[in-house]
């Protein structure tokens, strides 16, 4: 790696594969948006767009309780590999596939989100993902507290608490955008921005008790579980919108059930 630049090459590389995303969706990927649902842009109209979004209750809590949910994906991210070879002892090779497993289960529990969102309401999905979180992570910084972590629980906790993950991902995410609907991007470009700074922050904290542990592990996404739950308390009292997906599919449910009682017998 180092003839070829070291880790500086990588990251020139990717500097270079970004600028051509962004000139090739200039130049060949046409604005999708009505032109009647258009709105004027400017440093005014995004300001006027970032204070309609800041000041909604409910959506600050969908954010907060995905931003937070992240931190805790990115607190593993950065102390895997402290954790999984330094603590369990596997080897680099047996790192790669835990740690690839655990993105699979994340992956795997977001597809069932998206098969259970018809018969089930988003908000549910998203309070179970977050209580699976808290009581992953929690016991795993509990077991690991008490000396008795071992290679079976930590990967059994963690594919828990990434069960939990890949439920918040989802759910959280289109309920917090479907509060904000007349300024979706605003909405989306804040849970973006605020996540990517969670995670910037979570990322170092976690090495800061050094390589043999996985106490700030642990502890980190525990205490991003906990944060991510205690959001929800600003969504209390949160009325989805007239017209949301999982309200048009409750109206067609109800609409085949009320046809159907109506068929004489």
């Amino acid at each position: 790696m180092s003839n070829a630049g070291g880790c500086r090459g990588v990251f020139w590389i990717l500097s270079g594969a970004s600028l051509l995303m962004f000139l090739a969706t200039l130049s060949f990927i046409p604005e999708s948006l009505p032109k009647q649902r258009r709105r004027p842009g400017g440093v005014g109209a995004t300001l006027k767009a970032a204070r309609s979004v800041l000041t909604d209750r409910a959506y600050a809590g969908y954010t907060l309780a995905f931003s937070f949910a992240c931190g805790a994906l990115f607190c593993y991210i950065a102390g895997s590999a402290f954790l999984l070879q330094n603590v369990l002892g596997f080897t680099v090779g047996q790192a790669s596939a835990a740690f690839s497993l655990g993105a699979l289960t994340a992956t795997f529990s977001s597809t069932v989100s998206t098969k259970l969102v018809g018969r089930y309401h988003p908000r549910l999905l998203l309070r179970t993902g977050l209580a699976t979180m808290l009581v992953a992570t929690t016991a795993a910084l509990l077991v690991t507290l008490a000396g008795q972590l071992n290679r079976v629980l930590a990967l059994g906790l963690i594919g828990i608490a990434f069960l939990g993950i890949g439920q918040v991902r989802g759910t959280a995410t289109a309920l917090a955008i479907e509060r904000v609907p007349h300024a979706a991007g605003t909405g989306s470009a804040v849970l973006g921005t605020l996540q990517s700074i969670l995670g910037g922050i979570a990322s170092p904290l976690v090495g800061l008790g050094g390589e043999n542990t996985a106490v700030p592990l642990f502890a980190g996404m525990a205490r991003c579980s906990l944060i991510a739950v205690l959001a929800l308390l600003l969504t209390r009292g949160d009325t989805p919108p007239l017209g949301s997906p999982h309200d048009r599919i409750e109206a067609s449910k109800s609409t085949t059930t009320g046809g159907n009682s109506a068929v004489p017998g």
